[in-house]
């Protein structure tokens, strides 16, 4: 399952339109490598559009898809080198694991009966299902139907193997002892893998790269630490990185950190997207893990800093390695906080006087509208 031709990209899009009212797509698969991605958007078809566009089963409207350097035309017959796996291949219930795995093949009537018979065979042992052969697709558990499902995209020796949402009916251990083994099995054949995905967590989990798509549109591509750090909208960053969003207006700007007023009277800093301008109205953007919280001795609300921001307690709960805090500001926004077990009982109590501050380069603010 080797890339051909030399090629270092395994699968590229050009200007592909694929769903309606969302800009043309152009994203690259490197060889052997797993990207996600991620969808954000309400509109949550724009993934399976993807898929299906990508396996010959929808057409598109413009663009090119390349599969390892040669372009495919609208039929699926020039697929070859790419395989589908999610809701819209189901497996047929009636027949037993063996007979789903070996479909393609005998759809495809090209080979003897030997050879698919090996082919089935190989696979079995590489996706460890011989022990349930003969079960059929029906009594398979979330896991097992998977397996089975990526043994039937296996059995054609594809190069690029496209995940749509295929983990959704799994509980969250079940995921992590999937992507291990599907991890392992990309570097064992060569595969490149494109996951498709709307679970943040899973995407982090399985992928080089995260690509941000709302909506059929992709916001940006980036490893983890990108997405997280340097964010390219405030959607990537709200959704994404869970950011807090804060209304303001922008005072100054000075060395790509912008100063703002917030509208509670505080004056604070941020870094300032490139399109931020002063006097605008901008949104800041702050993860939660990002922010310093401060409670007061005396419960005063006084600030000592003009960069501080005065608030209320309003919840504090455990979650494992830290405490999520919920905070209300004087306009009664709302700003999550997320902070080491090192703060005591009584500092965790309901309506307790707060300060928040960031450093200017943990925050980014973006233009409220569109530019």
């Amino acid at each position: 399952m080797q890339t051909t031709h030399g090629s270092s990209t395994a699968l590229a899009l050009h200007n592909l339109a694929f769903f309606p009212d969302a800009q043309p797509l152009t994203f690259s698969l490197p060889s052997g490598s797993c990207t996600a991605m991620l969808g954000i958007g309400p509109d949550n078809v724009d993934l399976t559009y993807l898929a299906e566009t990508l396996a010959g089963r929808r057409p598109y409207t413009a663009g090119q898809i390349e599969i390892n350097g040669t372009p495919c035309d609208l039929r699926p017959s020039s697929r070859k080198k790419l395989a589908t796996i999610g809701p819209h291949t189901p497996l047929l219930p009636h027949i037993s694991v063996w007979d789903n795995i070996l479909l393609p093949l005998r759809a495809n009537g090209t080979l003897h009966k030997a050879e698919i018979t090996h082919r089935g065979s190989e696979i079995l042992a590489l996706t460890g299902l011989e022990a349930l052969r003969m079960q059929p697709a029906s009594t398979l558990d979330a896991a097992q139907a998977f397996r089975t499902k990526l043994a039937r995209g296996l059995i054609t020796h594809p190069d690029v193997l496209v995940l749509n949402q295929p983990f959704e009916n799994m509980d969250q251990p079940t995921i992590r002892h999937t992507l291990t083994f599907l991890d392992r099995l990309r570097h064992a054949v060569g595969l490149s893998i494109l996951l498709l995905s709307r679970q943040k967590q899973n995407c982090m989990l399985a992928a080089d790269q995260i690509g941000i798509m709302e909506n059929g549109t992709l916001l940006q591509v980036g490893d983890v630490a990108t997405l997280l750090n340097r964010p390219a909208c405030l959607s990537v960053a709200a959704q994404f990185g869970e950011a807090n969003v804060l209304s303001a207006k922008v005072l100054l700007i000075e060395d790509d950190i912008a100063t703002l007023r917030l509208p509670t009277g505080e004056t604070v800093e941020a870094m300032a997207d490139e399109n931020l301008e002063e006097n605008d109205l901008a949104s800041i953007c702050i993860p939660p893990d990002r922010l310093s919280v401060l409670f007061p001795r005396s419960g005063s609300m006084e600030t000592e800093e003009k960069t501080d921001l005065a608030c209320t307690l309003v919840s504090a709960h455990h979650i494992g390695h830290a405490i999520a805090m919920r905070f209300r500001t004087l306009d009664g926004t709302e700003i999550i906080a997320h902070r080491p077990l090192v703060h005591l009982p009584r500092e965790l109590r309901p309506g307790n006087k707060a300060i928040l501050a960031w450093q200017p380069q943990n925050a980014i603010a973006f233009p409220m509208d569109a530019k």
